[in-house]
Formats: structure tokens, sequence, C-alpha cells
């Protein structure tokens, strides 16, 4: 019976064997109106846990990030300017953080960004680091 049970959480994921957990933060789908919340908290996730990810890592994150410009596109006639603009910012921190981290981003991830250009260029000015240089002093 204990055997039983440890097998069921085991495979679970009920209980973490110390040294195996992914550091690349998910981006999970789900209800339109937490898509704002979950995009900036992707972000900033990333954003925290980014310098320790590898060439790998950095191509999960891509893939999370490709679901998260999935869902924009679905969303995107349906949400407020001001919503926009918040996750346009958030995109172009992300892609800013790829370019520091030296990641080739794909083609048409940009060409989509570039639509919705003014904010994801305020993102990508934060997230490369770009802020910090030109704003110290």
């Amino acid at each position: 019976m204990k055997t039983l049970l440890l097998s069921l959480f085991l495979f679970s994921g009920l209980l973490a064997i110390p040294g195996t957990e992914d550091p690349v933060v998910p981006y999970r789908t789900g209800l339109k109106i937490f898509f704002v919340t979950r995009v900036e908290n992707f972000v900033d996730d990333t954003k925290e846990a980014c310098d320790s990810y590898s060439g790998r890592d950095w191509r999960e994150s891509q893939k999370y990030f490709g679901k998260l410009i999935k869902d924009y596109s679905e969303y995107y006639s349906s949400l407020s300017q001001e919503k926009k603009n918040r996750v346009n910012k958030a995109l172009g921190k992300y892609v800013g953080m790829t370019f520091k981290a030296g990641v080739d981003v794909s083609i048409d991830v940009l060409k989509e960004i570039y639509r919705r250009a003014p904010s994801v260029l305020e993102g990508v000015y934060e997230g490369s680091g770009l802020k910090d240089l030109f704003e110290s002093n």
C-alpha cells in the first residue's frame, strides 16, 4: 500500500524531487479577463529567473512566448487600448531580455510585435537594460 501511495504522489507531481525543478517560468493559457495579468506576471517572473537560463531554457521559454502571442492575437480586438499598451510593453520587455541574453527571436514574432510597436519598443528599452544604462547617474 505504501508503494502505491508513493507512486501516486510521484506521478501526480505532488512530491517534488530535489534538483529536478524546471527553472523556466511557464505561461499558461486561461480566462481572457486575466490575460493582461498573466502576461505581465510571465514577463516579470521570467526577468527574475532568466539570469540562470541556459540556451535550452530560453528555447523552452520561447515556446511559452509563442503561446502568449497566440492568445494575444485571439484577444487583441477585444482589449482596450490601455490593456494593449500594458501587454505590448510587457512583450517588449521580454524581447529586450532575449536580446540581452543573445537569443534569436523568430521573424514571425518580431513582425507581430512590430504591428503594435510603440509600447513594445518602450518595453524593449526597459527589458534590454538600455533604460538603466541611459538613465543612471
